[in-house]
């Protein structure tokens, strides 16, 4: 463990500063603290809002993939070879999956960073991302680059990456000037002396998401997500 955690903070110790203290002032209990309290009066917003996400992420899904079928079935009437149009048609669907993949995770950040900074759940915040869309799309394009890259060179730099990359989305959301190189530049800056204080806050979530899939049947995730999303936008308000 000691090994990770320097991997993670570049040298910072296991101790209880290394656990809830990094360069941000408030410790992991304080900021979830902070997130029961912004959702105070805003949790049937909140799960709302989640809901709706999903909706839009499963109804776009299956909108292209439909699609996608569809085309193949009138290319293979059509005479066309059936391997090549499916094969085109399925890269086609990709394509587009990635492209808005990046406005649905500002979205989606900027949702709750709207819960976490006003104390109100705005359902608007969930298309804040295709109004930035090109920016949005760079920032995932890169986040998902840069990830990939680290982990061809092991799996834990990957996992490394992650965290030092996990702002970006919540800085794009948060300022409509920054571009994508930017985000991702700032969320490295934020997250020197952060990362292990941002892994032990996705850690204090793990009980939960084991209740939530065992004994609730997944519907405990309706409560989960937003709690662990607004926490996580309290992280960002805590070391941008």
């Amino acid at each position: 463990m000691a090994g990770l955690n320097d991997l993670l903070d570049e040298g910072g110790s296991l101790g209880v500063p290394g656990l809830n203290d990094g360069v941000g002032g408030s410790t992991n209990k304080d900021l979830m603290a902070d997130a029961r309290m912004s959702l105070s009066g805003n949790l049937g917003m909140a799960i709302l809002g989640y809901i709706l996400y999903m909706a839009l992420m499963m109804s776009f899904s299956m909108f292209v993939f439909t699609a996608v079928f569809f085309v193949s079935i009138v290319s293979q009437l059509g005479g066309a070879n059936a391997v090549a149009a499916t094969g085109a048609m399925n890269l086609f669907a990709n394509l587009i999956q990635t492209l808005v993949s990046g406005a649905f995770m500002v979205g989606f950040m900027g949702f709750f960073l709207g819960i976490a900074q006003e104390g109100a759940a705005r359902l608007e915040l969930l298309f804040v991302g295709f109004q930035r869309f090109w920016k949005s799309f760079g920032t995932y394009f890169f986040y998902t680059l840069f990830i990939v890259l680290w982990t061809l060179l092991f799996i834990i730099p990957g996992i490394i990456a992650t965290f030092r990359y996990a702002m970006a989305f919540f800085i794009i959301a948060d300022d409509e000037d920054c571009g994508p190189l930017e985000a991702i530049s700032r969320s490295k800056e934020m997250m020197k002396g952060n990362k292990w204080k941002f892994f032990c806050l996705n850690w204090r979530f793990f009980g939960w998401a084991l209740l939530a899939t065992f004994f609730t049947f997944g519907l405990g995730y309706l409560w989960l997500i937003p709690y662990m999303q607004t926490s996580f936008a309290k992280f960002y308000e805590d070391v941008k």
